[in-house]
C-alpha cells in the first residue's frame, strides 16, 4: 500500500540516471579526452558501468597516472562547450517534484557532477523552482559515497539525518545515504540493476520515478498530466 506518512522532511534526487539522461554528453567528454591523448576510448556500455564516482575518479580507469591531469581538463573544456546538448529528462521527474512540493518537503539535487555546471543545467530544464538546493562536486572537497558531503549537504538543507532520504540510480548513492545515516530508495533508470542496488542496501528499488512516487510518498501517477519537461530535450548549442 502506498504510503505518504513517511518521516521524509528532506528528499534528495541524484542527477544523472534518476532525473536526467546526460550520458551522451559525457560519453562524448571522455571519448574527445582519451583520443587526444591516444587512448583507447571504452565501449558505452563499459563506460555505462563504470560512472556514478567522480570524473576524476572514473577517468582513472582508462587513463595512466601521468596523462590523468591532462584528460581531466581535456573532459572538462570539453564538457563546458556541449553540457547543455542532449539532455533527456526522464518520465515523471517534473510530476514527482511537484508532488513532494505540495506534501512540504525540502527538495534538493545531490550529485558528483560539479555544482555550477548541475544548476545551470537545472535551470535551463526550468526545473530549479521545484528545488531547494542543486548541490554538487566543487561545491566541497567531497564526492559521494563520503560520508562528509553526505553531511554537508544535510546541514545546508538544515534537515537530521533521520527525516532524509536519497533517490538515485546507482550503488554509490545507495553508500552515499547509508554513510550519512539515512535510506536510498533507486529507480532502474540508469547505471546499476535492480539486483545490484537490492543488494548494496536500498531501502526499495523501482522500475522510474512514478512507481517510487506512488509506492513511497502516496503521489497519484494520474494525478496530472505529463509535464513539457518530461519529455526528451536535444539542445544543440
Amino acid at each position: 500500500m502506498a504510503d505518504h506518512s513517511n518521516p521524509f522532511r528532506t528528499v534528495l534526487f541524484d542527477l544523472d540516471g534518476t532525473l536526467i539522461d546526460h550520458f551522451n554528453v559525457i560519453f562524448r567528454c571522455y571519448e574527445y579526452a582519451l583520443e587526444k591523448l591516444g587512448c583507447a576510448v571504452p565501449g558505452r556500455e563499459v563506460l555505462r558501468a563504470t560512472v556514478g564516482r567522480s570524473m576524476e575518479v572514473t577517468m582513472s580507469h582508462f587513463v595512466d597516472e601521468s596523462g590523468h591531469p591532462e584528460a581531466v581538463r581535456l573532459f572538462r573544456d570539453h564538457f563546458a562547450r556541449i553540457f547543455l546538448e542532449d539532455i533527456t529528462v526522464y518520465p515523471g521527474v517534473e510530476w514527482i517534484l511537484h508532488g513532494l512540493r505540495g506534501q512540504g518537503r525540502k527538495l534538493a539535487v545531490f550529485t558528483n557532477k560539479q555544482g555550477e555546471g548541475s544548476r545551470r543545467i537545472i535551470r535551463h530544464l526550468g526545473l530549479d523552482a521545484h528545488l531547494d538546493a542543486v548541490i554538487g562536486a566543487l561545491d566541497t572537497p567531497h564526492h559521494k559515497p563520503a560520508a562528509a558531503f553526505s553531511r554537508y549537504a544535510l546541514e545546508k538543507l538544515e534537515t537530521p539525518a533521520d527525516r532524509a532520504c536519497l533517490v538515485g540510480d546507482s550503488v554509490h548513492d545507495v553508500e552515499a545515504a547509508r554513510n550519512g545515516g539515512f535510506p536510498c530508495f533507486g529507480v532502474t533508470t540508469g547505471t546499476h540493476s535492480h539486483e545490484a542496488l537490492l543488494q548494496a542496501g536500498a531501502g526499495g528499488v523501482f522500475s522510474d520515478l512514478y512507481a517510487l512516487g506512488h509506492e513511497v510518498f502516496g503521489l497519484d501517477p494520474a494525478a496530472a498530466p505529463p509535464a513539457k519537461t518530461e519529455n526528451p530535450i536535444a539542445q544543440t548549442g
